[in-house]
């Protein structure tokens, strides 16, 4: 036997793909490979020249080793030596090499592939549960008084994914309490407080990931009620309107010092002037969007939604603006206005790649959804075709896929929450629609959204669409 190994030489060395994929869960030792770790070699069938005897892992500190799981065939496994913490190194990589059994049983004159990288990602398990910032919170309100928000608490997760390490929604625990809060955090009265009816209200709120675990220890919040008097000033406005050239104009005519019948021995008063608009604070660009179009080649189809008004471009007028005319003017939108977009502007199928950009400057105002860009059904249904909007911190963009023999469920909304969306700092937000994928750019960054959320295609329809800027038509 051994006569007949020695006269077979060993011609070729193993072949890995040049590159490997593979997915590990935290607190496991399986590795997922794609495509799976096989190693070819051209001396097969013959014994051991044929043969895959083993894989070598080289790296600095690499917690995997590679096995063999059939010599004929070449089949391997990677598994992890020990227990990964996603929380401590999301991913590694590093390059394996195969190499064959040699000539004979001797294993002499082995030979071995080249280095094939791999790069391992390994997934979140929902281990740790939410943990509030405060171990308490207190807030004190005027009685009588509605609130949008009263103070906010906030709970943070130490999980390495967004799907786990989000938190996706806050619970009053306390029953029977006049007080509700959102996904956000924000607590608000749901009637008017009375301070005769009560001095303070003690409520217990909790929190949940996105994976639906509970927070480890709820937290207490105070509410204290204040009577009604407040010393201070009152009968006057903080936004004037003052038109040029008109001459004198009271700032506060009907203002008054409410002292809550208490003597006053001095009074003080400074009155500061913020001469904001909806431009400030934006350095505005030499160029148009136009021109930056142009000088930087961008796509022949770029429609401008929102044209400065000259001829035809004449949608716009009427529409609130910083009166800028160096680049382009800059509109604003408080959700009393919003314009349509004339039909044959703009032409989006869903199923063909598209971009949406804006210049947005947006603040923490509202809890109601703001809409930026919306296509919806001109008349009867009112069914939204895609839509891009605000919704206190987050930016939400739907997209429902036309209508097709296919009834399966399929992206349709897709969520990020980034300070850039309220900081009432101008940025550029770019969406790149790519279907099933969608890339937020935030000032030249990409984020991926931290929730998809899937629906059915739409029903079919010969109803036409309005697209408009500012709000949905219905």
């Amino acid at each position: 036997g051994g006569g007949v190994w020695a006269s077979r030489a060993n011609k070729h060395k193993p072949w890995l793909e040049p590159t490997y994929h593979g997915i590990i869960t935290e607190n496991d030792n399986a590795v997922l490979l794609d495509p799976p770790l096989i190693a070819l070699d051209k001396d097969a069938p013959l014994r051991f020249a044929g043969e895959i005897c083993g894989f070598k892992i080289h790296g600095q500190n690499v917690p995997f080793d590679a096995v063999v799981v059939d010599k004929s065939t070449g089949e391997g496994l990677i598994r992890s030596k020990e227990k990964l913490d996603c929380e401590l190194q999301k991913d590694y990589t590093f390059t394996i090499q195969a190499y064959d059994c040699g000539k004979g049983p001797d294993g002499a004159n082995v030979k071995k592939s080249h280095k094939a990288t791999v790069h391992i990602q390994v997934n979140d398990v929902n281990e740790y549960a939410p943990v509030f910032r405060e171990k308490s919170y207190k807030a004190t309100v005027v009685e009588g008084k509605q609130y949008d928000s009263i103070l906010r608490v906030e709970a943070v997760d130490a999980d390495c994914s967004p799907q786990f390490s989000q938190i996706c929604s806050y619970e009053i625990v306390t029953p029977d309490v006049p007080f509700a809060i959102d996904k956000d955090g924000y607590i608000k009265n749901t009637e008017k407080l009375n301070y005769g009816k009560e001095h303070q209200y003690k409520l217990t709120v909790t929190a949940y990931d996105c994976g639906k675990r509970r927070a480890a220890e709820d937290v207490l919040v105070k509410v204290s009620i204040k009577p009604t008097c407040t010393p201070g000033w009152q009968g006057w406005n903080n936004r004037i309107e003052y038109e040029p050239g008109t001459g004198t104009l009271a700032l506060f005519p009907n203002v008054r010092l409410e002292t809550c019948e208490e003597s006053v021995a001095s009074v003080q008063a400074t009155v500061e002037l913020e001469t904001g608009h909806i431009g400030k604070g934006c350095d505005r660009d030499t160029y148009s969007e136009k021109s930056l179009h142009q000088l930087c080649g961008a796509a022949s189809g770029t429609a401008e939604l929102l044209p400065s008004p000259s001829g035809s471009l004449n949608w716009t007028v009427g529409l609130p603006t910083d009166n800028g005319h160096d680049s382009d003017q800059v509109f604003e939108f408080n959700g009393t206005q919003a314009v349509r977009v004339p039909d044959g502007v703009v032409s989006v199928n869903p199923k063909e790649p598209f971009t949406i950009s804006v210049w947005m400057r947006h603040g923490p105002f509202g809890r109601k959804k703001e809409t930026i860009l919306c296509s919806s059904d001109k008349t009867d249904m009112n069914r939204h075709h895609y839509s891009l909007y605000v919704h206190g911190c987050r930016l939400v963009f739907l997209l429902r896929q036309d209508p097709s023999e296919e009834k399966k469920y399929k992206p349709a909304e897709f969520h990020w929450k980034l300070n850039q969306v309220c900081d009432e700092e101008w940025h550029h937000f770019v969406l790149n629609v790519e279907f099933p994928s969608v890339t937020l750019y935030v000032d030249g960054v990409s984020h991926e959204p931290f929730s998809v959320t899937e629906d059915y295609p739409l029903h079919p329809s010969k109803i036409e669409t309005q697209l408009v800027v500012g709000a949905c038509w219905q």
